[in-house]
């Protein structure tokens, strides 16, 4: 009996942890770049090992805790240097800690000129090197598709001061998440440099989150947790009595 009880306190950790991670999704639902998390469980004790050791009984646990990287809404801002990638691919960006990779692009520059993201991080060229915006009238900047920054004289002449990188990387499963819709790379993991990106000037990708979905999620983990609970307590009652019967004579 007290294996099904501790099968049963398994599965109620796990959901309990899957409603964390809803909980997360939901919070930045309206997070610029954000990318949903998701997690799968696994069975401790598989096959025989779960009908001889466990009599059968199967205790669970989270098995991944995993990234999607589905490409979120596009919406338009009408701001010259907000941006959004169409198609995979990361901005680069450096942060007090290294360079980090987001698909946040709500982009601004500071007193001195120097790109940054929302949460004021420079935003890199494909050399590494922060971009530098001269002093002047926003209205006069450009930013094309690939990620080439003009700006545009009165004359109606362009000059290219500038172009955001965009990367790519072998495989999204060498980016480890971190704080505030960054990714840095993992040992194995490579950026790979497009050539030829496609941004959504004037846009923004939003959050990839699904309330509807995410809220289905929440209510069936929430069922799935509290019968679990019933079955705890249910244990423990029967627990109970086997231990008043004992007392018996």
């Amino acid at each position: 009996m007290g294996s099904g009880k501790y099968s049963a306190l398994a599965g109620a950790i796990s959901r309990e942890q899957r409603l964390a991670n809803i909980a997360t999704n939901l919070a930045n639902v309206n997070t610029i770049g954000y990318k949903k998390t998701r997690m799968s469980f696994e069975s401790l004790l598989r096959g025989e090992q779960q009908t001889k050791q466990a009599n059968g009984i199967n205790y669970s646990r989270v098995r991944e805790n995993f990234t999607e990287f589905t490409e979120g809404p596009i919406k338009g801002t009408g701001n010259p240097l907000d941006m959004a990638i169409h198609g995979d691919g990361f901005f680069k960006v450096q942060s007090q800690d290294g360079m980090k990779y987001t698909r946040r692009g709500d982009f601004h520059t500071d007193q001195d000129g120097t790109l940054l993201t929302g949460n004021n991080m420079p935003v890199l060229d494909n050399g590494n090197a922060p971009i530098l915006i001269p002093d002047t009238d926003t209205s006069k900047i450009s930013v094309n598709s690939l990620g080439e920054v003009s700006i545009l004289s009165l004359d109606g002449t362009r000059e290219v001061i500038g172009t955001i990188a965009v990367y790519t990387i072998n495989d999204n499963k060498n980016l480890k998440r971190e704080s505030d819709t960054l990714f840095s790379l993992k040992e194995a993991g490579q950026e790979i440099l497009t050539e030829e990106p496609s941004l959504a000037i004037s846009s923004l990708e939003v959050s990839n989150v699904n309330i509807t979905e995410e809220m289905a999620l929440m209510i069936e983990s929430t069922r799935t947790f509290e019968s679990y609970q019933k079955v705890i307590k249910a244990y423990s009652t029967l627990g109970q009595k086997q231990d008043e019967l004992g007392t018996v004579g």
